[in-house]
């Protein structure tokens, strides 16, 4: 059978059309679904505005993920002095929401929070590092960076939340998980307690900070397919900067700048596959395979504040996972250590079956007030945490006064691509879609014409 012309045109238009379903379908994953109690908690005398999404016909239900949420953020301003207030776009949905069937609760999905973008601001020295949105708008009101909104919360819509107000639940149970102690972590991990050190490359044997590449225009995509780019070094988020090797007290941010000399020699363009390739071989390589050893081993890496003057006050973080997992490595504090303290809540592993009363309770950091709403206000953060918000730059009710303010640093400069072969790459890579079907459609065109 043969195939004529319209055939062929017509197969071209059904891939075009899958490509274009694939890709709205990454990208805009929910904007086919009916958003229901769509309801916007306004800013009381505290510094957040939460716009709350909760895609569910229970109004009981989103009515206290609401209640919730507002309550952290009176929390939160209790004790951050924020300067300017802080968006939260927050979506509370069911797991599967692309259409599934027989869609199954997952336990094992939390939800997080994170922030609206991620700023490069230098220190006094003109060392550059990533700032949350949420911190640096803490310095500057409005830089062109920002997202519309200062972070994005994403929690599933689950049958075993406890919220406040709940019958007790029954202690180390599964059916039982504080929601208020669960998003207040998540928001505080958006607000600034997060590391940059993770496995950026395909081998996961070694971590680094965060690659920083420039397109020509500025910033661009560390795993995104444009060739044209290159790579000027890894960069720390803020958090990274206060990071300490507990056996030996060295800085981790002193490995960082070893790791950047490997950039003073090579100029390096690609895709991020091209810088792993030349890193391999060198010597900061062993560098990098040593901060891996480092974050997998046991209270080995701690949070060192700005007043701490002894190891015991030293924030530890948690680093006994093995293979080195970047949602969770460096990224909490140790479990075991913190647990029954008054810095409870940044561990990893929540406490199904407690609630967050109990746990200040516990950690002896309880405000002894008839009002339990006090109770949670003090006590949920405890001092060394405080500690961290006040090194990495926020303002807070023990100090008010930050140390200092980041500096915005200078543009990164132009970049021309000498190599002949990489301008045409380039000029590759760039074409749509679009065109490469139009292109396609004329070919097979020409070849129709010549069997004529």
């Amino acid at each position: 059978m043969k195939i004529s012309f319209i055939n062929i045109i017509v197969i071209i238009i059904i891939i075009i059309n899958l490509q274009i379903s694939t890709i709205q379908c990454v990208k805009y994953p929910i904007t086919n679904i009916e958003k229901k109690n769509d309801q916007l908690i306004k800013r009381g005398d505290n510094k957040m505005i939460f716009a709350v999404t909760c895609v569910s016909n229970d109004t009981i239900y989103c009515g206290k993920i609401i209640k919730s949420f507002n309550t952290i953020g009176t929390l939160l301003s209790s004790v951050i002095l924020f300067k300017e207030p802080l968006l939260v776009n927050v979506t509370v949905e069911q797991d599967c929401m692309l259409g599934e069937i027989d869609c199954v609760e997952d336990i094992n999905l939390i939800g997080n929070a994170r922030p609206g973008s991620m700023v490069l601001l230098a220190d006094e020295k003109g060392v550059e590092r990533y700032y949350q949105q949420p911190l640096a708008k803490q310095f500057y009101t409005n830089l062109p960076e920002y997202d519309d909104v200062d972070i994005k919360v994403r929690f599933p819509i689950r049958s075993n939340y406890w919220f406040q107000g709940d019958p007790l639940p029954i202690y180390n149970s599964t059916q039982n998980l504080d929601f208020l102690q669960l998003a207040l972590r998540e928001i505080v991990r958006a607000l600034g307690f997060h590391s940059s050190w993770g496995t950026w490359f395909k081998d996961q044997t070694i971590i680094v900070p965060r690659p920083l590449c420039d397109d020509g225009n500025g910033e661009c995509s560390i795993k995104g397919r444009k060739v044209h780019k290159k790579w000027i070094g890894f960069r720390e988020y803020i958090f990274d900067k206060y990071l300490m090797n507990l056996y030996t007290g060295e800085m981790l941010t002193d490995k960082t700048r070893d790791l950047n000399k490997f950039f003073e020699t090579k100029n390096i363009k690609g895709r991020i596959r091209n810088l792993e390739k030349e890193f391999k071989t060198s010597t900061q390589y062993n560098i990098a395979k040593e901060m891996y050893e480092l974050s997998t081993t046991n209270s080995t890496i701690g949070f060192f504040s700005w007043n701490d003057i002894d190891y015991k006050d030293i924030l530890v973080l948690l680093t006994n996972i093995s293979p080195f997992n970047d949602d969770v490595n460096l990224k909490f504090v140790d479990d075991i250590l913190y647990y029954n303290t008054s810095d409870f809540l940044m561990r990893y592993r929540l406490p199904f079956g407690e609630i967050l009363q109990n746990e200040i309770i516990n950690g002896g950091n309880y405000d002894n007030s008839t009002n339990s709403t006090d109770s949670i206000l003090y006590g949920s953060i405890g001092p060394k945490l405080m500690r961290v918000f006040e090194t990495i730059g926020y303002s807070t009710i023990d100090k008010p006064i930050a140390d200092y303010k980041p500096t915005i640093p200078p543009p990164l400069p132009p970049f021309t691509e000498s190599n002949s072969l990489g301008n045409s790459l380039y000029s590759l890579s760039s074409i749509t879609f679009y065109q490469i079907c139009l292109l396609l459609i004329t070919v097979v065109y020409e070849i129709y014409l010549l069997k004529l």
